[in-house]
């Protein structure tokens, strides 16, 4: 029989890790079920979910993480991002050996969920780790690590630590009336598959949703408002639609300390992690509206190691209206890889002088009713 349990806070226990970890061990053994937490404050550093196990917040369930970053493990996740045992990168980021702790983590689970309720809340606390990121990144806010039939529904997280919901190599995602506040990135999507983000609002000090090497990512109906850029993303058939890109960011920039709207996309496939293959095509975004953004696009191979593992092929703007924008996109494709662009049905504005008209070598651009509004 699945096991279903409605826990409650005790308010005289400094963490709560333990009780409800044992009832996620309850369901593995089970083969499924529900751990359900009641309204209260709860306090957790690092919690596994296996395979049919649901964890839901109930209304008024607050579950703060452990601002000590020596409480959380990885539980040895065997991640497939492969820069992170790349000696340049561990340098030049300042990566540490427990660089994907996290207070939840499901580690090659099936059938699994996380939802919440009306006020109900994950704080990570923004937990500094002086040995971390960068000096001073904590934990992740979820890992997710090869994990197929997720939902992730209904919650606010803030102050996450670092990426406040890292995924890779998962499929058939659903991310669906989250919101997230603060932080660093919202949701990364490195080598996922089939992932729908929707009806969603993330208010992030960095990127909205990154990754690379993903295929088949929609996002609609979402409100997307950040410091940094709005989707950092290398893959195949991107869908944006519906969408409102709202600049500028309501949450600084955790290590700058700006709030400027850098680029709608700027393009993610990084020269080292060898598992990229994908060239990126398919790229679409329709009935949007974009507004207070530095740029539309960026993209170099030739000078940015983390664009020129693996090209640019082709992106769609149809039926967007873009306001108040800053300057035109920095685009260098190479010469073997051009790039198009198409725009349809586009009205744009600039924020403050019209630039100057450039010409990219190697960008073929296709304009059906782009309309610019001086």
């Amino acid at each position: 029989m699945p096991h279903h349990i409605v826990l409650t806070p005790d308010s005289e226990t400094a963490f709560h890790t333990a009780l409800i970890q044992q009832h996620l061990d309850a369901c593995r053994d089970a083969g499924g079920g529900e751990v359900a937490l009641a309204a209260g404050d709860w306090r957790i550093a690092s919690l596994r979910l296996y395979s049919n196990t649901t964890l839901r917040l109930l209304s008024g369930a607050h579950v703060t993480a452990s601002a000590n970053w020596q409480d959380y493990t990885d539980f040895h996740v065997p991640t497939t991002l492969g820069y992170v045992s790349v000696p340049h990168m561990i340098s030049i980021w300042h990566l540490p050996p427990h660089y994907l702790n996290a207070p939840i983590t499901a580690i090659e689970a099936e059938n699994i969920a996380i939802i919440g309720s009306e006020d109900s809340f994950f704080d990570g606390a923004d937990c500094f780790d002086p040995a971390g990121e960068e000096k001073f990144r904590g934990p992740m806010g979820m890992v997710l690590c090869k994990c197929k039939n997720v939902r992730l529904e209904n919650y606010t997280y803030k102050n996450a630590a670092n990426w406040c919901h890292q995924l890779d190599s998962c499929e058939n995602v659903t991310v669906r009336k989250v919101h997230i506040q603060g932080g660093h990135d919202g949701v990364n999507v490195h080598y996922c598959r089939h992932v729908l983000i929707e009806d969603c609002v993330f208010e992030t000090g960095d990127d909205c949703i990154a990754g690379y090497d993903a295929q088949y990512v929609t996002v609609r109906n979402c409100l997307l408002n950040t410091s940094c850029s709005t989707f950092r993303f290398g893959g195949q058939h991107l869908l944006v639609e519906n969408c409102r890109l709202i600049g500028p960011g309501k949450y600084p920039h955790r290590v700058s300390g700006r709030h400027n709207t850098l680029c709608v996309f700027e393009y993610y496939a990084m020269q080292y992690d060898e598992g990229i293959c994908l060239d990126s095509v398919d790229w679409q975004m329709r009935n949007c509206e974009i507004d207070t953004v530095d740029t539309l696009l960026h993209y170099d191979p030739a000078n940015d190691f983390m664009h020129c593992r693996r090209p640019l092929r082709d992106i769609t703007f149809d039926n967007v209206t873009i306001r108040n924008l800053k300057t035109t996109s920095p685009v260098y494709p190479l010469a073997e890889a051009p790039l198009s662009v198409t725009f349809r049905n586009v009205t744009l504005s600039w924020r403050d002088e019209r630039p100057e008209p450039i010409s990219r070598p190697y960008v073929h651009i296709h304009a059906d009713h782009l309309e610019e509004v001086l």
